[in-house]
């Protein structure tokens, strides 16, 4: 995918100076003056009424992430990796009278060497922005939202990342390794198809939640099987046919306290996949209809400082059918601390670990390519992400891995990184 090498680093040196004004003595003779005053004097105009939020809401992102493997994977070295993206919402009541209605369109154009590609070779991705490529455009999301608040029901209709709906929880949001960010096995379902329909490729379909009780709701979704088409330079691909048949995907999600949710899913491919170590008679590789999953996962908060400041936890358990897909079950779990330090309530400190298992069929056929292989892949990650003001966020962040990509002839691979963001968003 990308081979280029990386020619130059980068750094961020930030500063934070602040001052006060004395309060200035009132006057003795003036402070008489005004306690004798009419009583209009004293009052203040009244503050003039804060225009409501524009309809059109654009929200431009650059993120750069510096990565230095220190050991182990493929090879040792530095590298850095960039994005640029666009958000463009509109908010229907508000610029048309149509109640409940969110049109969305996101883009980016991603660019730097993979870092896992080219340093690490790992079943699990270190970066949450690396594209697997030396660049790509995207046109990453494009939908409609409809809430009808009457019945509790939400529908997305359009190109989506359902990786942003499914199978998540609030204490995962600042790790970046994708081990973290729903399960493993899910995240490589759909690889035979350029799928699942996630960060960076992406597929035509619907998503429709229903809230049941105000603890309880459940969510499903039918995508194209099919995410983009691999290797493709155009901003957007979709192709139908029975080949790659669908995605269909269903949750149900149960919130009995606040910070607290439990939820369980399932997951179904109807195309046509490659199976790990089949082979028909004339020795090509047998193909199946079909790939199929499902998870479990749980998130709350074990202790409360004030407000959002206080610990969270989370876990995810994930099981898929080895005989089409190289991983066939995965764990993770972490911990987020909100505001550990008083003064700094919005930071999250967060430490997780991850472990993908390689289904039998994959560890068979990799004995036999080459001899041998790992049963499992290990993900160690710890994180701090600051938002040092309204337009940048800093999170440096660390990460071991054990057993890259299964692959005996790859070290343990121990990496830093800096993360950065600097955005902005526009009321047109």
């Amino acid at each position: 995918m990308k081979t280029t090498h990386l020619r130059y680093a980068a750094g961020i040196v930030l500063a934070a100076t602040g001052f006060t004004i004395p309060a200035l003595a009132q006057d003795a003779s003036t402070g008489a003056a005004l306690a004798n005053a009419p009583s209009t004097v004293l009052k203040a105009p009244p503050a003039p009424e804060a225009p409501p939020p524009s309809p059109y809401q654009l929200r431009l992102l650059y993120t750069g992430e510096i990565w230095n493997n220190v050991q182990g994977g493929i090879r040792t070295g530095w590298d850095y990796m960039q994005n640029i993206d666009a958000q463009l919402s509109v908010d229907t009541e508000r610029a048309y009278g149509w109640t409940g209605g969110r049109f969305f369109i996101e883009g980016f154009y991603g660019n730097g060497p993979s870092f896992n590609e080219n340093f690490i070779g790992s079943v699990q991705d270190a970066s949450v922005i690396d594209v697997g490529r030396n660049n790509m455009a995207r046109l990453y999301q494009v939908y409609y939202d409809q809430h009808v608040a009457a019945t509790g029901t939400d529908i997305r209709v359009g190109v989506m990342d359902i990786e942003t709906e499914f199978g998540i929880t609030r204490a995962m949001d600042p790790f970046f390794n994708g081990a973290f960010a729903w399960t493993t096995t899910l995240d490589h379902s759909g690889e035979q198809l350029n799928g699942p329909s996630t960060f960076p490729n992406t597929s035509l379909g619907i998503r429709v939640r229903q809230k049941i009780t105000d603890q309880l709701s459940i969510q499903g979704a039918v995508l194209n099987g099919m995410a983009d088409l691999p290797d493709s330079s155009r901003a957007i691909d979709i192709e139908i046919n029975r080949q790659n048949g669908a995605l269909a995907i269903a949750e149900i999600d149960y919130t009995p306290i606040a910070r607290t949710k439990i939820y369980g899913g399932y997951w179904q491919y109807t195309g046509l996949f490659d199976t790990q170590n089949e082979f028909n008679d004339d020795g090509s590789v047998r193909q199946v209809w079909g790939s199929h999953g499902a998870y479990v996962g749980a998130g709350t908060r074990l202790y409360t400082i004030e407000g959002p400041r206080g610990l969270d936890a989370f876990v995810n358990f994930g099981v898929a059918d080895d005989r089409t897909n190289e991983v066939d079950r995965s764990v993770n779990a972490g911990l987020t601390w909100t505001g550990l330090i008083a003064s700094r309530a919005a930071d999250k400190l967060s430490f997780g670990v991850s472990t993908a298992h390689a289904g039998n069929p994959f560890q068979q056929a990799q004995i036999a390519a080459v001899g041998s292989v790992h049963t499992y892949e290990t993900v160690f990650e710890v994180t701090y992400r600051a938002r040092v003001n309204e337009w940048l966020t800093v999170q440096p962040d660390v990460q071991y891995i054990i057993n890259p990509g299964f692959d005996p002839t790859l070290k343990n691979a121990f990496m830093f990184g800096l993360h950065f963001e600097v955005g902005k968003r526009f009321g047109l």
